[in-house]
């Protein structure tokens, strides 16, 4: 079964949302990767495929661009007091 992958931009629009919310990357290995803050991502520069992510275990994870599957939201959502 072929599945669809995420694509850069797609993963841009979620380190730009404002306000921020931390949010999981999927990868076909079956892992979820979370997205702190906007400071725990580096998306690669053009001709380059390897997104940074740094995690809240403290280590860096490298992920090839091709092998996200999806992005979603994490976490509670925020409640306007």
């Amino acid at each position: 079964m072929l599945q669809k992958m995420i694509n850069q931009a797609q993963i841009q629009q979620f380190i730009d949302t404002k306000p921020f919310r931390q949010f999981a990357l999927e990868t076909t290995g079956g892992n979820y990767l979370v997205v702190q803050t906007p400071d725990h991502i580096k998306l690669p520069p053009s001709g380059f495929d390897l997104i940074n992510i740094f995690g809240a275990d403290g280590l860096v994870h490298y992920v090839p661009l091709d092998a996200v599957l999806s992005a979603s939201v994490y976490g509670p959502t925020p409640t306007k007091d």
